[in-house]
């Protein structure tokens, strides 16, 4: 087992963290972390490897938290529901029939007429802020897009969207380490229970209304298909708003900065908008918005001469994976001709990212509706990024009309 005399992980932040994930990349590819008791990857093709192994698996964190409340005697019902519901922590065959309802219900909102609302919302945003003189394009345009997407995927009323959204930023942390802390723990449960409780409510109204959106669809193919009670069905209502808002707020205001950064690659962009979905796939690429997922595998694994017994667990390196000089040339540019593997932006093989189609659409119109405001500029000020590791979207991007 490689031990490094520092664990490089130690001292990651959002700052740093490519300088680092280069390293590790050239230096130790697979080393034991002290930080995340886990075998961290960061080569693309080893990532790549774990993530399509046959009989590569989530962690089971639900049985994780079930002992903790056992062994500290503490009340975690609350995130034990959340974590038996999240999909990436569930296991076949359940987590096939988590995603297949997920995925089914995530599609229904094609036929809400998504493409043009979207549009009509970032266009709106953008012209608020046109009319002001500024806008921040995290808070006040990737994350509101994001939440507007989800609100209707979920039919949850959009003047309850930042209040839910509020609450639910407490929880992204519980995806920061392998091990969460007791104290991280606590704090989580604190943030799911009134979530749970909204979602409950909420499907218990759209069972009685028979309305159509995302909540009474959703409520139908779970009781079509997945047989649960209301309170697992809030479970996956939650996880699917924290997952999506999150990651795709990181995205969206990931993408305007990559954008307004690069006056050249704006005005290759305005001329021909034909490039604008390879154009997102790069910025995806670039922002990685789920920065590493966790794995265990089981047999036994050789990767870059490192054994890696069976049920250890993994820690798969999305963000550095998708800036490997080996698979990707030139790894931190945006490349609008770029062949060759996909990233891995949305994991791979049977956890794949259920929303990757949606997400990538949402940077695309997100995309557009920028580009049609030539007079955007970035503002002097600094962006201002959270400090979480994994899931880590701008908190803000102030930018001003000129």
């Amino acid at each position: 087992m490689t031990l490094l005399e520092r664990d490089p992980l130690s001292g990651l932040c959002p700052a740093n963290r490519y300088g680092i994930y280069c390293e590790l990349r050239e230096r130790s590819p697979v080393y034991w972390s002290t930080v995340h008791s886990s075998w961290v990857l960061t080569r693309y093709a080893d990532v790549s490897a774990v993530l399509r192994h046959p009989n590569a698996l989530a962690l089971d964190g639900a049985q994780f938290v079930e002992s903790l409340s056992q062994r500290g005697k503490l009340n975690l019902a609350s995130v034990a529901q959340l974590w038996s519901s999240i999909s990436f922590f569930t296991r076949p065959p359940r987590h096939d029939a988590v995603r297949r309802i997920l995925a089914q219900a995530l599609g229904g909102i094609w036929r809400l007429n998504l493409p043009d609302l979207l549009k009509q919302r970032a266009d709106r945003l953008l012209s608020e802020g046109e009319r002001e003189g500024s806008i921040d394009l995290a808070s006040g345009y990737g994350k509101l897009l994001a939440l507007f997407v989800i609100g209707a995927a979920l039919g949850v009323p959009e003047e309850d969207l930042l209040e839910l959204s509020g609450v639910a930023g407490g929880m992204v942390s519980a995806f920061e380490r392998i091990l969460p802390s007791l104290r991280s723990l606590v704090k989580l449960d604190k943030s799911a229970a009134p979530l749970l409780d909204y979602f409950s409510r909420l499907i218990q109204l759209r069972r009685r209304s028979g309305a159509d959106d995302g909540a009474s669809l959703l409520v139908r193919l779970a009781d079509q298909q997945l047989g649960c009670s209301d309170r697992e069905l809030a479970g996956y209502c939650t996880f699917f708003f924290v997952a999506a808002e999150e990651t795709t707020s990181a995205a969206i205001s990931g993408a305007a900065h990559l954008i307004l950064q690069r006056p050249a690659l704006r005005a290759q962009l305005s001329g021909d908008l034909s490039l604008v979905p390879q154009a997102a796939r790069e910025m995806l690429r670039l922002v990685s918005p789920v920065q590493y997922v966790w794995r265990q595998v089981g047999e036994d694994l050789r990767l870059e001469g490192q054994l890696i017994r069976a049920g250890e667990p993994l820690m798969l390196v999305l963000g550095a994976a998708n800036r490997d000089p080996g698979v990707f040339r030139n790894p931190n540019d945006v490349d609008l001709e770029r062949k060759g593997p996909e990233s891995l932006v949305f994991a791979a093989g049977p956890y794949r990212c259920i929303g990757a189609q949606v997400a990538a659409f949402e940077v695309e119109v997100a995309m557009r509706a920028l580009l049609a405001k030539p007079r955007i500029q970035l503002a002097p000020q600094p962006p201002v990024s959270s400090e979480r590791m994994n899931i880590a979207p701008l908190l803000q991007l102030p930018a001003y009309f000129v």
